[in-house]
């Protein structure tokens, strides 16, 4: 287990017996997705996001939210790729679950936020700002050792398994 997913854990709080007490069980059971030690190269950031899109696929997502989830967590990864080292060989670890009704993806580094290259003119830029906006929750922490970014969805559609209409 490296520092990042030790990191990761606290961020996740483990249920505890009761927790879901006025909830009905959440009958849609997906295995985590969970990938550490990712290389910041683009062969690497393909790889994990096929995984992912295969891995939301199986979580009750409709088309157009795995298509969400994808860009969003590529643009997390591409910003480690362009902002949190300053030598090559970094890496970052992916983490995807589903807990009742919600998607969570974190992507965290251990890297330390590059300053741009100063006069140097980009169009980029952008990613936190469609990650924002095509993610329901959306939080960036940064920390002396790295960043994590996490986002979340709600399921809006889960045709293997119809839930219950609430009022």
């Amino acid at each position: 287990m490296t520092r990042v997913s030790r990191e990761l854990e606290t961020h996740v709080a483990p249920s505890a017996p009761g927790d879901d007490v006025d909830r009905p069980p959440d009958t849609h059971v997906v295995p985590d997705l969970g990938r550490t030690d990712v290389p910041t190269n683009a062969t690497a950031l393909a790889e994990a996001r096929e995984q992912l899109v295969a891995w939301a696929s199986t979580a009750g997502l409709d088309a157009e939210q795995i298509e969400d989830v994808a860009l969003a967590t590529y643009e997390a990864m591409a910003n480690v790729v362009d902002h949190a080292y300053d030598q090559p060989g970094g890496v970052f670890d992916l983490h995807a679950c589903r807990h009742d009704d919600q998607v969570t993806v974190t992507v965290a580094d251990n890297g330390r936020w590059k300053s741009p290259v100063c006069g140097k003119q980009s169009w980029r830029g952008r990613g936190l700002l469609i990650i924002e906006r095509i993610s329901c929750e959306f939080e960036l922490t940064r920390h002396a050792r790295g960043t994590v970014v996490t986002m979340s969805w709600s399921v809006l559609v889960d045709e293997s398994h119809p839930q219950p209409t609430r009022p």
